[in-house]
């Protein structure tokens, strides 16, 4: 993520007074070979380990920030500390150095609490008291992190010293956003202009895979690693989900059915899957119904009235770090042929809507041909095949010799091709079995 921070922000915004500060060697080493000026403050023991959620290993290294931030108060320096899951839509720091004229701390507000992951702070003899303080708390017990401890202190400050000198702010809560208020509160769930927002947290969502997935879908990831988005060779295919579905539950099983389609087609042709845009409710997204309302819903063909289905990102249905666990290299997000960097040659590339119909979803022809798609698109390509079951021969007879740079489907409803093989059919369903975990939108542990 430090080098998507980079690429997302501080290049693009020309500032180049910055540091990054590793708690482990290689974090460091990948950086130099970026170009990227790294200070090795110390080696965590699990430095490269991903760790869970709240753990004593979570929070003993979010809480090497405190050190991290002493230390250079102590040596007389302002600190600007981001955390890496941090996006600058504009330039912070003609604001923050207005704020910090008499402020002697001041953080991103995150809906609740003065946030440690985005906080500047001036080497006052208040600030500097804060964060021995913080020190102090947060090594006498492995459950505290530094968050807790900062607004704990912060607490205790204005109590004593408010009327004397001492000043924290919460930075302007519409220009300075944690994850909940941008993304849930601002009812942004895909990419979304926002003309006052400077700064964004990637937080309030739990996985390292899902913070990625969810800066990608926002167009805000522009870590072009292995050519993910310029690659001149890469062929893709990408579909569509419209609701035809009389409930929820029905349409989240086809859908899902639906993606596991896409894979075996990627699979089979070579092609990296574009997700589509999938469909909710509330209570699978896991947000409270009333920062959802005014997300778009989408319109039943079956009963030709509004539903309270919201387009989601995949995350809003499924756990994201067991989905790449497994199928990580074979797709892209939804908003992949928006990017900037993806090349024009594949945006443009794209073949006729192709809609196939087999014995198992004959039934669904009439409803799929009825309205248009969100491209504008209402002429497809009609391949039947009425009498039998879609086959995996059938699929490269088809689409094998496509010369297409991204192969376009109506829908891929009920049309998981069969697979000849039971050694191959089998470690397919053991894949599935591990990858399609349920999961909320901020993916915390799903409730039975």
């Amino acid at each position: 993520m430090a080098i998507n921070l980079y690429e997302s922000s501080l290049k693009p915004l020309r500032i180049d007074n910055f540091l990054f500060v590793g708690a482990g060697r290689r974090a460091c080493e990948i950086l130099a070979n970026a170009s990227l000026p790294c200070f090795h403050y110390t080696e965590d023991k699990d430095n490269e380990v991903p760790s869970t959620y709240r753990s004593p290993d979570f929070i003993r290294k979010m809480n090497i920030r405190t050190d991290m931030i002493l230390d250079a108060l102590t040596a007389g320096f302002t600190v600007l500390h981001t955390d890496l899951d941090v996006v600058f839509l504009k330039n912070p720091i003609p604001d923050l150095q207005n704020v910090m004229v008499k402020a002697d701390i001041a953080t991103l507000w995150d809906s609740i609490a003065y946030n440690a992951g985005f906080v500047i702070v001036r080497p006052s003899w208040f600030s500097k008291k804060i964060y021995r303080e913080m020190k102090a708390i947060t090594g006498r017990s492995v459950t505290v992190d530094d968050q807790t401890a900062l607004n704990s202190q912060i607490d205790r400050m204005n109590r004593l010293y408010k009327f004397r000198g001492f000043s924290a702010v919460a930075l302007n809560a519409r220009r300075y956003l944690c994850g909940l208020d941008y993304f849930e509160k601002g009812r942004r769930l895909f990419a979304a202009k926002c003309s006052e927002c400077v700064v964004v947290h990637n937080n309030w969502i739990v996985g390292r895979e899902a913070k990625v997935y969810r800066f990608k879908e926002h167009l805000q990831w522009m870590y072009d690693k292995d050519a993910y988005y310029t690659d001149p060779g890469r062929r893709y295919l990408t579909y569509a989900n419209p609701i035809l579905w009389p409930n929820t539950m029905a349409s989240v099983s086809e859908e899902l059915g639906a993606l596991k389609a896409a894979l075996v087609f990627g699979q089979l042709l070579n092609r990296f899957v574009i997700l589509p845009r999938f469909h909710c409710s509330a209570a699978e997204l896991g947000l409270a119904l009333s920062s959802a309302t005014r997300i778009k819903r989408g319109r039943s063909a079956v009963r030709g009235k509004e539903l309270s289905r919201i387009e989601c990102p995949l995350n809003g249905l499924l756990n994201i770090t067991a989905f790449d666990a497994v199928f990580g290299d074979s797709y892209r997000e939804s908003s992949f042929l928006q990017h900037p960097l993806v090349r024009d040659d594949v945006k443009t590339g794209l073949s006729p809507s192709y809609l196939i119909t087999h014995a198992q979803n004959m039934d669904l022809e009439a409803k799929l041909t009825s309205a248009g798609d969100k491209r504008g698109i209402r002429q497809f390509v009609v391949l039947p095949l009425p009498d039998r079951n879609l086959t995996e021969a059938d699929v490269l007879e088809r689409f094998g010799n496509s010369t297409s740079r991204v192969l376009v489907f109506r829908s891929l409803y009920r049309t998981v091709p069969e697979i000849s093989d039971a050694y191959r059919r089998a470690e397919l369903e053991r894949k599935f079995q591990l990858a399609f975990q349920p999961g909320q939108y901020r993916q915390l542990q799903r409730q039975s």
